[in-house]
């Protein structure tokens, strides 16, 4: 077992299942994730409007996939680096934006409060698997998820980081999924989850319960 956890660690690529219908990524190298990692950072910085609304939507629609496309067009001007010779899976680019966006906003000192379980806010509806994985990990191990995101991706601290969440991310994966992880994705995926859980959500009742498992509450 405890090899296994190790080896979620540090793998190098992150996809679901085949039930989960997300594919396998490419197998990224040091320098084009950190490449992607500092493209998406500038992104954020230099039009946060436009990663905010990206993020906002759903990334199963095409109205996510429109909206990344024009937000990576509005960038060919190379203010950041030439994203026209830029190549990657769409997840790392997220997740690079929905970082930066985050410790931009949120101080480490705040990040637990603002990803807690909160019985007033609605229901999230995981929209995937590795999706409610990563949200569940994020509230097991706030403060070292956090240290993930303080750290210089494909490095010696970041790699010690991932090895803290190992445990959480063992008992987060539900019994039976088959899923494989890769730090730049598992990194991107923890980043998308922890956004979207301290963006505000409808105030409901206080009894408020999720309605089927696929419900993470906010």
């Amino acid at each position: 077992m405890r090899n296994l956890v190790v080896g979620l660690a540090i793998s190098l690529a992150f996809a679901a299942s085949a039930q989960a219908k997300v594919p396998l990524p490419d197998m990224p190298d040091d320098l084009s994730v950190q490449a992607v990692h500092n493209f998406a950072a500038c992104v954020a910085d230099t039009t946060p409007r436009g990663a905010e609304h990206l993020l906002a939507v759903d990334y199963r629609t095409k109205e996510y996939h429109e909206a990344m496309n024009r937000l990576m067009q509005g960038h060919s001007d190379s203010r950041c680096i030439n994203a026209s010779a830029l190549r990657s899976n769409q997840i790392l680019l997220a997740g690079g934006m929905a970082e930066r966006l985050l410790v931009e906003k949120v101080k480490p000192d705040g990040f637990a409060a603002a990803v807690a379980y909160d019985a007033s806010k609605a229901p999230i509806a995981a929209r995937s698997m590795p999706e409610m994985t990563a949200i569940c990990v994020v509230r097991a191990e706030p403060a070292r998820t956090y240290a993930i995101f303080q750290t210089d991706p494909t490095s010696a601290q970041e790699a010690r980081a991932m090895q803290g969440i190992a445990p959480a991310l063992m008992n987060c994966v539900k019994a039976g999924q088959k899923m494989t992880f890769n730090k730049p994705g598992l990194r991107a995926s923890l980043a998308l989850a922890a956004y979207r859980l301290t963006q505000p959500e409808p105030v409901v009742a206080a009894d408020a319960k999720p309605m089927n498992p696929s419900l993470v509450n906010q």
